[in-house]
């Protein structure tokens, strides 16, 4: 792995995600987590050493969403 895909890696995760979503958390039944679901999944595959961040990132707006409801 290259420094570079390293700085890939947290750039998408952290500064287009997380970014995107972390106070923009959509309501329960909104078609937006289908979406949020597949970039998951297309991160995962992307960046594998960023795995288990991802997922606890959609765990974190799962949460966030219950909280609010």
């Amino acid at each position: 792995m290259t420094n570079e895909q390293v700085r890939d890696g947290f750039t998408e995760v952290y500064n287009q995600f997380w970014n995107k979503y972390k106070n923009n958390v959509p309501e329960k039944n909104s078609d937006e987590w289908d979406r949020i679901h597949d970039w998951v999944t297309v991160l995962k595959k992307k960046y594998p050493f960023l795995v288990q961040t991802v997922v606890d990132l959609e765990i974190e707006l799962d949460q966030r969403m219950r909280k609010r409801g």
